[in-house]
């Protein structure tokens, strides 16, 4: 029986990979750590967790690191405290030969700061993740509020996801969310809106950087449609009468764009 000499190649790889492995396995074992390497996406204007954090939760549940052997590190249990907190994203956490202890920490970067009715505030994320504000770091977002009832216990660093099917117990924090998520994913309305306030009927009003108009939507219903039709006007229409031409712009009822115009102007 022949054997091709690309068998004999693929088995001479498998049995060199399979040595280097076992040595590189033994090197690892008697490896000590002699530094702990953190990276925080510190990117725009959000600085939630800072190196000094990560050490201080990693040492919580680990008494040592760094001059103990690589292989005696539970990454589990740090894994699990650094995901338990309520500005960690992700954390991705690997060893090296060299004795490094890598830590990689994506933070939440919120789309909406929330304030409800009683003056609580939290953020929501791009994830629907409803988490609370901090003292260390304030990114300049989008800012709701008005006649928003739904509060939080962010107590022993509670999260919330956002249930988009049933709305949960989130109730407005839904609809809100689907609306920063249009505004957010649109170059225009992402410069353009600075605020939704939920008036008291429920209804959303978005306030513009630009003009001193208050653009009405109404209900929740049909966003997607009425903030198309919004965009059109803008382009169409606002920009022939100009940008304080009118006091408000609603496209509340369907097929239907009301302006009303400032008093004493025509």
């Amino acid at each position: 029986m022949k054997v091709s000499k690309r068998k004999i190649f693929k088995l001479s790889l498998a049995v060199l990979l399979l040595l280097v492995m076992c040595w590189a396995t033994g090197r690892f074992h008697d490896t000590r750590c002699d530094e702990i390497v953190i990276s925080i996406d510190s990117t725009e204007d959000v600085h939630f967790v800072e190196q000094n954090d990560v050490l201080r939760l990693i040492y919580n549940v680990v008494d040592k690191i760094e001059g103990y052997k690589m292989d005696s590190i539970d990454i589990y249990k740090i894994d699990g405290v650094l995901k338990k907190h309520p500005f960690i994203r992700s954390a991705s956490i690997y060893k090296t030969i060299s004795g490094k202890l890598k830590i990689d920490i994506v933070q939440r970067k919120p789309l909406l700061m929330v304030i409800n009715n009683t003056g609580q505030s939290y953020y929501i994320d791009n994830d629907g993740i409803i988490f609370e504000t901090s003292k260390k770091s304030s990114p300049q977002v989008i800012v709701a509020n008005g006649f928003i009832k739904d509060k939080f216990d962010f107590s022993d660093g509670k999260v919330y996801k956002i249930d988009l099917v049933n709305g949960g117990e989130q109730g407005t924090q839904s609809d809100l969310f689907k609306l920063i998520k249009l505004i957010d994913g649109d170059d225009f309305w992402r410069d353009q809106i600075e605020q939704i306030y939920v008036n008291s009927l429920s209804e959303y009003e978005l306030v513009p950087m630009l003009g001193k108009h208050i653009l009405s939507i109404g209900s929740i219903e049909d966003y997607d449609k009425k903030m198309y039709i919004l965009k059109e006007f803008y382009f169409r229409g606002l920009k022939k009468a100009g940008w304080n031409a009118y006091k408000q712009i609603s496209v509340k009822y369907k097929n239907q764009i009301v302006c009303k115009r400032f008093k004493n102007r025509k």
